[in-house]
């Protein structure tokens, strides 16, 4: 018997003693090679192994991150870790088979621990135990069961991942395939060893064979499994990831805006008849796919001439080319479609969709700076270069070949067309350093075309309307009887004959009356298509038509609209005619489109039966439960509804034209009467221990679907409305205001704040108050409780805006004592806790107070009050919202602090923004000294700047280039302004002088001299006929910061330009544009403590009218009333001097701070000055009588700056204590 044995183990020395190499390692993808079939015939009685899939070939590693099996894992595969090196099989039959049971035992007795998870284990693990105790028995074949057992240990790895319940159906499948397959292989094994001794001596070569085969088919099992399982792990990871990076681009998504989603604000988008249009789209598609140098093409053309239509169809034969990136079509339909600040990022997504490495780009992006994809953005420039610009140009290094295109239509139907003129320079801008062309088409608006005109380079034109009359006639010619023919085929009788239709006089005729207007022909089909009249007797009518217009072009179109009207009224009784005059008008004048429910809902009135009458122009969604919009089809229809010279009696008498402002009353009166019937506390019914419990949680989880469309309309669009109504507010809509005011304000806000919409409710509020003040005889007490209500809103805006049911709570327990808000509300609403002592009776004088996080130097109004910029110490310039007190930009640039918006920072540069879109205009170069001062003119077509190289420069703001060179100083040049005509420029300069020039031809026209000192501020008073001056007699190194100069300019040697300013006092801002400016530091230091002494001299003559002498103590700050009658005068002498400026006569002396006059400004009528202090204080004086009318106190430190708004109703102060703030002047005292 030993020498039996001692032969048997030779034999599997010899069999399994070669070296082999070492499994492969995971990581790799690398399975073991299946071995070479045996040539030895198997057993009848021996079942066959499973086939073994053959593995698929090496893959690339993905680029996302991995998880990965341990590393101990990887390294027992692979044979390179710290792990003892598997034994050697006479290692092993040495120490006897007590190692390898020991081995595979633990292995799978560990793997039985996770048959409860995965029954399938059950069965291979008792087949693992039987075989290691059979080969222990025997002492064969133990290196494949050690190299089995590694293998086996790292699936039980793999497996501790998949514990949990959630995870395990990921791989149970997988795991149950795997058993079977090793199952069939052990089962041979164990067949094998069961055998007696005596059979496996005779044939120990063939069984030798056939086991070993069975433990590399199985190590070959394992193998797969690992990779299998590692790839489902890796390719789980990455479509996580893509999901992750598909929501982030997901943000830039917006419905209804591409060419093939878009429902037009007309009705359902259309492309051009087949044979129709051939040369214009010819002409467009030859231009997208040239090499021409042109990258921006600009279609224009008047309404009616089918742009909508044409691009369509431009759209469509791109996409089938794969040449278009992406495209824009804007529609009053949506506010998503009318809005020009989403164009971008719809661009930005429609490429990321078409391109994984535009993609990965725009994502990383988004997460550097998660703001870009905010509807809100406002600075287009670096929107389009962080989501178009640098992901092109990177991809434009690794693949992108091809330009593609850009198709945006019907610009001019954006709300905001400042914001289009900003979106069109910043296109026009980039346009020559990415791989995409643009094609974009509008009406010939007057600030699209002014933003097109700088681009003649970049950009060719095509002007739809001039195309050749016969072209345009034949297409409609082709267009209308391929129409009425398919009207005819379907609503002809079986019998009809078939004679020529349609009749060639009546088709004639029709085109004659398109006047090559494509709409003209699309409202006639629409109205002869009308089902249930007569499509002959329709034609008939038209082609018969006598015009009641006068003869121009479109007339016939009037006249087309006049004979629906009057065919829509026809049988309808007065009531009827009103009713559908009402619908009509909401149609038209809704701000927001609405669904067919939701303007029943709004008017009381089935609207279904009276605007199908209308069907011909109004687009009428066939399910009226649907939430399609119902608009015109063409915007020419209610420009012809609004236009009474237009829409005249002759047309239609019964029905008239619509007046905005009756349209805009009923309108305000349906929508308060709709939330006073619907608005309720807690509207969307949410749990109550949200409102109670969980003051924490956002409006994220509320579910505002229970809110109607009519309802949200009304909340956001009631004050818009009452904010157009002309005339007295009538009896029914002064109720109105009353009820909702005194029993749904709240109820209100709370809605609004669930709809995201609160910052609406602060400007609704503000307008309201505005409205009623026109009327305020009648409605004073509403103004009243509407004043107490905004600044109730504006108190409470950040936490209300968080959670809309703190509207109940905590808003209201801070409230004045005395505050009709608490007076009305706080006993009605339970639960709101109660403050007995250290609340103040009434309102103070502070409306808004806005960290700025530096001290504020300067402060100025945007014309329309709508924005406070503020200048600061941390080098910014930041814009505000001045109904809220959000930040709504924050404009970087400047290297130093920001002392004056007008008069700058001490980097020595020169800004200018556009505060649509909060970036920076442009850069002027030409000084060779620093720039001091600089000025718009009023028309805002010039730019002058002032600078130490004696000159003084004209630039054109649309072109930037220099006009004229203004030579004759012999010093610095300090202080610029313009004649508010723009005819004249006054300069003063450091010679002493002070120069008027002529702005057309450049020359000289006066030469001032009287002053000792340097010149450091000019003026034109608001006639023009008087300029005063400012200078300095003595100089002084240890200085505050002078406010004297009313311009800005740049120690750069630059200036900036924009376009459409106003000239205003120490505020280069005009209606959407802020320029900020830097002159030197030192100078600042020197001149803020100099004694100035005034000039005011006759600019017709250029002599001095009037030495103004007076204060004691260095003058800084001087400014003309509005009227020009008058100029203050502030002064460290802690004293405000008043002046006439027709006599040089000091009229008022105002005292009362107690320390410098920083900064003084008159109110907009002139009957106010405002003045801030080193006092801390604000104070406002009567001009008439130089009484003090309002100590305004709060500030913690200096106040640097003081503006009034527009309308005079607010002041803005700026002050060292890094605050903002914003004052009521109704309150004639009081702390803020």
């Amino acid at each position: 018997m030993p020498k039996k044995r001692e032969k048997l183990l030779r034999i599997t020395r010899k069999i399994f003693g070669s070296s082999r190499s070492p499994s492969p390692r995971p990581s790799s993808f690398q399975p073991s090679p299946t071995p070479q079939q045996s040539s030895t015939p198997q057993s009848s009685s021996t079942p066959q192994p499973p086939s073994i899939p053959q593995p698929p070939s090496t893959p690339q590693p993905p680029s996302t991150p991995q998880p990965s099996l341990p590393t101990n894992v990887y390294e027992e595969l692979g044979g390179t870790g710290t792990s003892p090196a598997p034994q050697t099989s006479g290692q092993q039959i040495k120490k006897g088979g007590g190692i390898a049971y020991a081995g595979l035992k633990q292995v799978a007795q560990a793997l039985s621990d996770f048959s409860d998870v995965f029954p399938p284990l059950q069965t291979a693990v008792k087949i693992f135990l039987k075989i290691d105790e059979l080969v222990n028995r025997v002492s064969t074949n133990k290196e494949e069961l050690q190299e089995l057992e590694i293998k086996l240990n790292a699936i039980k790895s793999i497996l501790e991942k998949y514990k949990n319940e959630g995870m395990k159906n990921v791989i149970y499948h997988r795991i149950e395939t795997f058993c079977n397959a090793i199952v069939a292989q052990a089962n041979t094994v164990e067949e094998l060893l069961n055998r007696q001794l005596l059979q496996r001596t005779v044939e120990v070569s063939t069984d030798a064979d056939k086991i070993k085969k069975a433990f590399k088919n199985m190590s070959i099992l394992c193998d797969v499994f690992q990779m299998d399982t590692q790839l489902n792990i890796d390719t789980n990871v990455t479509e996580i990831l893509e999901r992750l990076n598909s929501g982030i681009i997901d943000r830039l998504r917006y419905e209804g805006i591409s060419y093939d989603t878009r429902v037009s604000s007309y009705g359902a988008a259309r492309e051009c008849m087949p044979g129709t249009r051939i040369k214009v789209l010819a002409d467009l598609e030859s231009w997208a796919v040239g090499d021409g140098s042109k990258k921006v093409y600009w279609v224009v053309g008047m309404a009616g001439t089918g742009k909508s239509t044409i691009l369509h169809t431009l759209c469509h034969n791109l996409d089938d080319k794969h040449l278009l990136g992406g495209s824009f079509f804007c529609s009053r339909a949506s506010d998503d479609a009318s809005n020009a600040r989403l164009i971008i990022p719809s661009i930005a997504h429609s490429l990321a969709s078409a391109s994984l490495s535009i993609k990965s780009q725009i994502v990383a992006a988004l997460k550097d700076e998660p703001k870009l994809a905010e509807r809100t953005y406002i600075d287009l420039r670096k929107q389009f270069q962080k989501l178009i610009h640098d992901p092109m140009r990177t991809s434009l290094e690794q693949s992108i070949t091809k330009y593609k295109i850009i198709v945006i239509d019907a610009l001019d139907e954006c709300t905001k067309l400042e914001q289009v003129s900003a979106l069109i320079r910043v296109i026009l801008d980039f346009a020559n350093r990415i791989p995409l062309k643009f094609v974009i088409a509008s009406r010939d608006e007057g600030p699209i075309r002014k933003a097109f005109r700088l681009s003649s380079d970049i950009r060719d034109d095509f002007v739809l309307h001039e195309v050749e009359k016969d072209v345009v006639e034949g297409d409609i010619t082709i267009y209308l009887h391929r129409e009425l023919e398919v009207i005819h085929n379907r609503e002809r009788d079986d019998d009809e004959t078939s004679d020529s239709w349609p009749p060639k006089d009546q088709l004639s005729t029709l085109v004659d009356h398109s006047s090559t207007l494509f709409i003209y022909a699309a409202t006639a089909v629409r109205y002869i298509s009308d089902g249930g009249y007569s499509y002959k007797s329709r034609l008939q009518i038209l082609s018969t038509q006598v015009s009641v217009s006068e003869t121009r072009f479109g007339s016939s179109l009037d006249d087309l609209y006049g004979g629906i009207l009057k065919e829509a009224c026809k049988s309808c009784d007065k009531g009827e005619i009103s009713r559908m005059r009402d619908l009509v008008s909401i149609v038209v004048f809704l701000q927001n489109p609405l669904s067919l429910k939701a303007i029943t809902s709004l008017s009381n009135i089935n609207s279904h039966e009276y605007l199908s009458r209308l069907a011909s122009v109004i687009h009428i969604p066939i399910n009226n439960d649907s939430d399609a919009v119902v608009t015109p089809f063409h915007a020419s229809f209610p420009d012809f509804l609004i236009d009474i010279t237009r829409c005249s009696h002759q047309h239609c008498p019964s029905f008239g034209a619509l007046i905005p402002s009756e349209g805009h009353e009923m309108l305000a009166l349906r929508c308060l009467q709709l939330m006073n019937t619907d608005l309720k506390y807690n509207i969307c019914d949410a749990p109550k221990e949200w409102m109670i419990s969980h003051r924490g949680t956002t409006n994220k989880l509320y579910e505002t679907k229970k809110i109607s469309a009519a309802l949200g309309y009304s909340c956001v669009y009631w004050a818009s409305h009452l904010s157009m109504v002309q005339e007295e507010l009538g009896s029914d809509l002064v109720n109105a205001l009353d009820d909702f005011l005194k029993k749904h304000l709240l109820h209100w806000m709370e809605c609004l704040s669930l709809l995201n919409k609160l910052e609406t409710g602060v400007k609704s509020l503000a307008n309201t108050r505005t409205s009623l003040t026109q009327f305020k005889e009648t409605t004073h007490k509403l103004m009243l409780l509407v004043e107490d209500a905004q600044r109730f809103l504006q108190m409470s805006f950040p936490i209300i805006q968080q959670h809309a049911m703190e509207t109940y709570q905590s808003a209201l327990v801070w409230l004045p004592t005395q505050s009709l808000i608490r007076g009305l509300y706080a006993e009605a609403v339970s639960q709101v806790p109660r403050v007995t002592l250290g609340l103040p009776k009434t309102w103070g004088p502070t409306e808004i107070t806005i960290q700025n996080g530096s001290g504020v130097n300067a402060v100025a109004f945007s014309p329309d009050g709508s924005q406070l910029a503020s200048g600061s110490d941390d080098k910014t310039v930041q814009i505000w919202n001045t109904a809220t007190g959000q930040k709504e930009a924050k404009l970087e640039g400047h290297t130093d602090q920001v002392y004056q918006l007008a008069s700058g920072s001490s980097d020595n540069t020169v800004w200018i923004w556009n505060t649509a879109t909060g970036q920076e205009e442009a850069k002027l170069e030409g000084h060779t000294g620093q720039v001091r001062s600089v000025a718009f003119s009023p028309d805002g077509s010039q730019l002058a700047s002032g600078s130490d190289d004696n000159t003084v420069r004209i630039w054109n703001t649309a072109t930037g280039q220099e006009e004229a060179k203004l030579e004759g100083h012999t010093a610095g040049v300090w202080s610029v302004a313009f004649s508010p005509d723009g005819s004249q420029l006054a300069s003063g300069s450091n010679d002493n002088t002070v120069r008027i020039w002529n702005t057309a031809t450049g020359q000289e026209e006066a030469k001032l001299e009287g002053h000792t000192g340097q010149v450091q501020s000019v003026a034109f008073s608001p006639d023009g006929s008087q300029l005063a001056s400012g200078s300095s007699r003595q100089h002084s190194p240890d200085l505050e910061h002078s406010h004297s100069q009313l311009a800005s300019g740049s120690g750069d040697k630059q200036s900036g330009s924009g376009t459409q300013p106003q000239v205003r006092k120490r505020l280069s801002w005009g209606p959407y544009r802020l320029c900020v400016n830097s002159p030197d530091l030192e100078h600042s230091h020197r001149s803020g403590r100099a004694k100035l002494e005034g000039h005011t001299d006759l600019v017709s003559t250029g002599q001095e009218e009037a030495k103004l002498e007076g204060h004691t103590a260095e003058v800084l700050s001087v400014t003309f009333s509005p009227d020009g009658s008058q100029l203050a005068s502030g002064s460290s002498d802690k004293t405000v001097w008043i002046w006439n400026t027709a006599t040089g006569q000091k009229e008022v002396e105002v005292e009362g701070h107690t320390a410098s006059m920083l900064l003084v400004a008159f109110s907009p009528d002139g009957s106010q000055l405002a003045s801030g202090s080193s006092d801390n204080t604000v104070q406002i004086w009567n001009t008439a009588t130089g009484q003090e009318e309002a100590k305004l106190e709060g500030h913690t430190d200096w106040v640097r700056s003081v503006a009034f708004s527009p309308d005079g109703s607010r002041i803005a102060s700026g002050s060292d204590d890094k605050t903002v703030r914003i004052w009521n002047t109704a309150h004639r005292s009081g702390r803020g």
